[in-house]
């Protein structure tokens, strides 16, 4: 009897001693917003909100049915330009907001990482290169690279080879208005361009395109299959249990293994002077082997810079003929307070606690109808003759991160298609198709870029 009762007496206290634990952790998770004068960001309403699984999987089929940028999309209409998921149990603040682009990429930048993000599950195709690692390790392996993006070496095109390689993509291009899909051309020019500089010696994939064919469906494949580990992220990557993925990062290993092997033969030799590379071009590869001489370091350094030099300006040059084809009558780590992105407006405050992750859609950024107008999602080319946009469009990232192959795919893009411009007098879509998305690294159209070239009159 007086057992029962204790019993009884105990039960509320207990429930009384829980709720007086929960309101300690509310209020300590509160105290910085109240402190810094933040606002709570907007959060999605997960019906499963433990690991969030009901987006993860709303997710993965839109992933599946090629819509994910349209799920994206149609997110930020829905909740705002910043605001908050649970993606497998892990906080991440979606934004579009190109002030707290700024701040992650600059103005805070030593508050981010990406480490502990992206680390783990690719590291046996990207290792610990450049754009997977922070800290010191991120300051040596950018000493590693920058300084053999020398302004002079990219902005040359001669020194680069890159007119033969554009002349050599014209002869395979039909000037009688039959039809041709220009995504693989662009492609097997990226590839010879960014293994010419690179690695000192093209690939000469517009020359003979089946010499490495292995190489390169491997190559997609391993893409592919690293986009999927990302967004399975370091907790569930086990998921991922594609043998071919392993099976495809060997052999891309394997290719870039023989690359570093012959650098380090020339080093050993004396062979890595400029004019002994062939009309006086600098290869990257040689450049970076007089700084280190580990196998491992300087195999995950090429393949996180020959990944974006190729996929960069290849996807750059399908989507600018999709819709130039299209449109005739165009002209050509910390917690931190950001200071915007809270609140149901997005202007207050923003307190983002040690652990959250940020994850900026520059896609959504750049189709910002506030900044680029009510015609944002339009084909309008001429909208750069008075816009000047900061962190709105950022294609390279920015702030100590900013890609060093900026200038190369820029030249490559400009140059390929003034030479394009000059040799074609119009161009017309023979795909009725719409844009559809396909992820490998970046997103690129399924169906290519199939047009009809016709010659200019004074060609």
């Amino acid at each position: 009897m007086v057992s029962s009762n204790l019993e009884q007496l105990s039960l509320p206290y207990a429930w009384l001693f829980v709720k007086a634990i929960a309101l300690f952790w509310a209020l300590r998770a509160g105290y910085p917003l109240r402190r810094y004068g933040c606002e709570e960001v907007p959060s999605y309403p997960h019906r499963e909100p433990f690991l969030g699984l009901d987006l993860f999987i709303l997710y993965m089929k839109a992933f599946g049915e090629k819509g994910f940028l349209r799920l994206n999309q149609s997110l930020f209409e829905t909740y705002g330009k910043t605001f908050k998921t649970n993606v497998l149990g892990a906080t991440i603040i979606k934004t579009m907001d190109p002030e707290i682009t700024k701040c992650v990429h600059a103005t805070h930048f030593d508050y981010f990482g990406v480490e502990n993000i992206r680390a783990s599950p690719v590291k046996n195709l990207w290792g610990d290169g450049i754009t997977m690692v922070d800290g010191d390790k991120w300051v040596n392996r950018r000493a590693l690279i920058k300084p053999s993006f020398d302004a002079v070496h990219i902005a040359n095109v001669d020194d680069r080879g890159l007119g033969d390689h554009v002349h050599r993509l014209m002869k395979l291009l039909p000037s009688d208005g039959s039809a041709v899909d220009l995504m693989p051309l662009f492609k097997r020019l990226s590839l010879d361009t960014a293994s010419e500089f690179i690695f000192g010696k093209s690939m000469d994939a517009l020359s003979s395109p089946d010499a490495h064919q292995e190489f390169l469906e491997n190559y997609f494949y391993a893409q592919r299959g690293t986009a999927i580990r990302l967004m399975l992220g370091k907790r569930f990557v086990f998921l991922h249990r594609d043998k071919k993925w392993w099976q495809s990062c060997d052999i891309v290993n394997a290719f870039l293994d023989e690359r570093v092997d012959e650098a380090l033969g020339r080093l050993k030799f004396g062979a890595t002077r400029p004019s002994e590379a062939g009309k006086g071009r600098l290869r990257l590869v040689d450049e970076m082997a007089k700084m280190t001489q580990d196998r491992s370091t300087l195999r995950f350094q090429l393949q996180n810079v020959f990944t974006p030099a190729h996929d960069g300006a290849a996807v750059t040059l399908s989507n600018a003929f999709f819709h130039l084809s299209r449109h005739p009558a165009r002209q050509c780590i910390k917690s931190v307070v950001l200071p915007s992105g809270g609140g149901k407006d997005g202007k207050a405050p923003l307190y983002v606690r040690d652990g959250d992750i940020i994850e900026m859609n520059f896609r959504c950024t750049e189709r910002d109808m506030d900044f680029w107008g009510a015609d944002a999602e339009q084909f309008s080319p001429e909208r750069w003759e008075t816009i000047r946009p900061t962190w709105e469009y950022t294609p390279f990232g920015g702030g100590p991160r900013v890609c060093p192959a900026m200038r190369l795919v820029f030249t490559e893009v400009a140059y390929t298609m003034v030479e394009m411009l000059r040799k074609f007098g119009g161009v017309e879509s023979r795909d009725d198709r719409d844009w559809t998305e396909e992820m490998r690294t970046t997103f690129q159209n399924a169906n290519g870029a199939v047009v009809a070239l016709f010659p200019a009159h004074d060609a």
